[in-house]
């Protein structure tokens, strides 16, 4: 059997407590989806899928926060994560090997370029309006 990295490692933390902790958790719930009987595999499919729209759903609300919003292409780049998990999810009905090679291989790169492009961004306006938020208020 192969040896499965991790899907991120510290290089891959964005500064952003929620956010970090967010994609710690969506890492996990990857790692048990790529390493599961294919029984298990429905629920933990779901369950990933799960994860990643409610961090979805953070980004989204903290850049509102922060009075931005997430671009056309950040959106979409969740869009593209969550249809590869669909993907595999259906693929794992006729063809276990593909359904595992999409899971190890097409979504951490995908992962991973999300997360060192599109969540530095939002992440540095969301820092950024915080810390001169606090400028303004005095609490510098």
């Amino acid at each position: 059997m192969a040896v499965i990295r991790p899907l991120i490692g510290s290089r891959y933390q964005v500064g952003h407590e929620v956010i970090d902790t967010d994609h710690k958790i969506i890492a996990d719930g990857w790692f048990r989806a790529v390493n599961c009987e294919p029984i298990q595999f429905p629920f933990l499919i779901g369950r990933l899928k799960k994860l990643m729209k409610t961090h979805f759903e953070h980004e989204t609300a903290l850049m509102q926060m922060a009075g931005g919003m997430l671009c056309d292409c950040h959106r979409t780049e969740h869009q593209t994560l969550l249809d590869l998990c669909e993907r595999a999810a259906v693929l794992s009905n006729t063809n276990w090997q593909r359904t595992q090679s999409v899971l190890r291989h097409q979504f951490p790169k995908l992962v991973r370029s999300h997360i060192a492009c599109m969540d530095q961004v939002a992440v540095l306006f969301i820092n950024t309006q915080a810390r001169a938020a606090q400028k303004l208020d005095g609490r510098d």
